[in-house]
C-alpha cells in the first residue's frame, strides 16, 4: 500500500483518483490525469481548481442528468464536524471529554455529583466484555493532563462508549427491582455513571449559542442541491441520521423547508409515524379547473437513534425543547445521587426519558421501540424503492446494524445508486486481502494474532466498507469520494451543485 497517495474518487467504471503528498499534488494530478503536455512556459494555472472541476465532472457524470423518484441522505458524527470549531465530537472525543471530567473531579455544579456517587473507571469498564483488554486499550485518564494528544496516544482505537451505556442501562433494567440493602449503593453508583455520561453527550451536542447569522453547518447548501434532483415536487427528499444532535433543523430553519419528522401538529407534538405520509399542497383556481400544486423544498427527517429533544412521558414520545430536556436529566442525576434510591421502585422508570439510543455491537433491544422500529422500518423501505439515490456524508459504516441494510438494499434493488462521501475513503490498494497478510507494515510489528487482526482494522478500514468497495469492484452503481459536509469551498455541496 502506498501511504504516499491519497484517494479522493472512485466508481465502478474508473481507476481511484488519487493526488500524491510529495511534490506539487495539484500539478502532478492534472499532468497524470488531465493534460500530460504541461510546458513551464505556459500560463499559469490554478491546478487546485482545475483538480476539484475535474473531480466535480467525474460526479456529476455518476450521479447522472436523469431526476430520481427518491433521494435519501444518511448522515453520521462526521456530518457536525466544524474544522476548528467545537461542534460534531465523534463517541472518541465524547468519552475523552466524560473520564477526563471525571479524572478531575470536575462536575457540574447543577448536578449535585461528587466522586462517590459515581463508579470508579475499572468498574465501569468491567461492564464491558474482555474488560482486562479493554483497560490496556483505554488506560485510566490522569488528572489535569498537560499533553492532551498524548493523552488520546495513549488510547488505542476507538471507545465503545454506545456499547457501555447499552451494558449499563441492561444491567439497571435488570436489577432495578431486586435492589437490597448489599447492593443498593452500586446500584446507585451505575444508574449515576449512566444518567451522567447522557447527561454529558446532551451539554456535547445541544449547540444552544450558534450564531444563526453565521450557521457553521452547511446542511442547507446540500440538501437544496439534491432536492433539485427529484423528479417531483410530491417527492420529499429523506434525511436519515443517526446524530442526536439538532444541525440539520437549525440549519435548515431560517430557509424555506419544511421538516417532517414524525411529530403530529398538535399542541403537544407527539410521535406519529403517519406524518411522513403527508405533504403540503394548496389548490390553485382556474377560470374551468382547480389544479393542486405543491409545496417544494420539503423534507422528511429520520432521526433513527433519538435526538436531544425528544422525551418519553411514560406513554408516548415528544418533541420538547432542548431546556425541557436539560432539567429532565438535572433532576434525574439528583434524585439518582440521592442513597434512597433503591427504596423507590418507580425512580427508574420511563417517566421522561430522554429518547436517545445507544446500539451496541450485539443489542439492539431498543430499537424494536417506538419510535426507533418505525424509522428504521422506513428508512429499509425507502432503500429498496426504485430509481433511489443515496448519498452518505460522516458516516463511517462502523454501525453493523445500518450498514448491513445498505449492503443489503445495494444487493437487492438494482436501480439503487450510491455516492459514499467521507473525509477519509482509504487507500484503494486495501482491498486486496493478499497484500495485507504480506504487509510489512504488519508483519514488523511482532504483535499477537489478535492485536494483528486490530492493526489491519486500523489500516484498511471496517469490515463494511471493504464490502461496499468489493460490490464497487463487481460493478455496482457505488462511488466513493473524499469529501465533508461542512467544508464550504470545496465540501460535498461543491459536488453536488453540477
Amino acid at each position: 500500500m502506498n501511504n504516499n497517495n491519497i484517494d479522493y474518487y472512485r466508481d465502478a467504471q474508473n481507476f481511484p483518483y488519487y493526488i500524491q503528498k510529495n511534490g506539487d499534488p495539484f500539478k502532478n494530478f492534472y499532468i497524470n490525469y488531465i493534460n500530460d503536455k504541461v510546458d513551464d512556459s505556459d500560463e499559469v494555472k490554478d491546478y487546485e481548481r482545475e483538480f476539484y472541476e475535474f473531480l466535480k465532472e467525474k460526479v456529476g457524470a455518476f450521479i447522472g442528468k436523469i431526476p430520481y423518484d427518491h433521494i435519501v441522505l444518511l448522515l453520521g458524527a462526521g456530518a457536525s464536524v466544524v474544522e476548528n470549531k467545537n461542534y460534531g465530537k465523534t463517541m472518541n472525543q465524547l468519552a475523552l471529554d466524560i473520564f477526563s471530567s471525571m479524572a478531575n473531579n470536575q462536575y457540574d455544579e447543577e448536578t449535585d455529583l461528587n466522586s462517590e456517587d459515581l463508579l470508579p473507571y475499572e468498574k465501569i469498564l468491567k461492564f464491558l466484555p474482555n474488560s482486562k483488554d479493554v483497560i490496556k486499550k483505554f488506560p485510566k485518564l490522569e488528572p489535569d493532563p498537560k499533553d492532551k494528544d498524548h493523552l488520546i496516544n495513549n488510547w488505542k482505537g476507538s471507545f465503545p462508549l454506545e456499547d457501555l451505556i447499552s451494558r449499563l442501562d441492561f444491567y439497571i433494567k435488570g436489577n432495578e427491582y431486586l435492589v437490597d440493602e448489599d447492593n443498593k449503593g452500586y446500584f446507585n453508583q451505575v444508574c449515576n455513571t449512566k444518567n451522567y455520561i447522557i447527561y454529558k453527550i446532551f451539554k456535547n451536542v445541544n449547540y444552544d449559542k450558534l450564531d444563526d447569522e453565521n450557521m457553521p453547518f452547511n446542511h442547507m447548501s446540500v440538501v437544496l442541491a439534491l432536492t433539485k434532483l427529484l423528479r417531483d415536487l410530491s417527492e420529499k427528499l429523506t434525511i436519515v441520521t443517526t446524530n442526536y444532535d439538532l444541525a440539520i433543523e437549525k440549519s435548515l430553519a431560517k430557509s424555506d423547508f419544511s421538516i417532517f419528522n414524525g411529530f403530529n401538529l398538535t399542541n403537544d407534538s407527539v410521535f406519529d409515524e403517519s406524518s411522513f405520509d403527508w405533504v403540503l399542497s394548496k389548490r390553485v383556481d382556474h377560470i374551468n379547473t382547480h389544479e393542486v400544486i405543491y409545496k417544494p423544498n420539503m423534507v422528511n427527517l429520520f432521526k433513527i437513534h433519538g435526538s436531544i429533544n425528544w422525551l418519553f412521558d411514560g406513554k408516548k414520545t415528544k418533541e420538547v425543547s432542548g431546556n425541557v430536556v436539560k432539567n429532565s436529566l438535572i433532576s434525574q442525576l439528583k434524585n439518582s445521587s440521592r442513597k434512597n434510591l433503591g427504596d423507590d421502585k418507580n425512580s427508574n422508570n420511563k417517566k421522561d426519558e430522554v429518547r436517545m439510543i445507544f446500539p451496541s455491537t450485539n443489542k439492539y433491544m431498543q430499537s424494536y421501540e417506538e419510535p426507533y422500529f418505525d424509522l428504521i422500518s422506513r428508512f429499509q423501505e425507502e432503500l429498496h424503492k426504485a430509481n433511489t439515490l443515496l448519498v452518505t456524508s460522516g458516516f463511517s459504516f462502523g454501525d453493523d446494524h445500518i450498514s448491513r441494510m445498505v449492503i443489503n438494499a445495494i444487493k437487492h434493488n438494482s436501480s439503487l445508486k450510491c455516492l459514499f462521501t467521507d473525509y477519509g475513503i482509504y487507500n484503494s490498494q486495501f482491498y486486496k486481502y493478499d497484500e495485507i497478510e504480506n504487509n510489512e507494515e504488519i508483519q514488523n510489528t511482532q504483535t499477537s494474532k489478535k492485536e494483528n487482526a486490530e492493526s489491519k482494522e486500523t489500516l484498511y478500514g471496517n469490515k463494511n466498507w471493504r464490502d461496499l468497495d468489493e460490490l464497487r469492484n463487481e460493478g455496482y452503481d457505488i462511488a466513493f469520494l473524499k469529501a465533508t459536509m461542512n467544508d464550504k469551498k470545496h465540501g460535498l455541496a461543491f459536488f453536488l451543485r453540477g
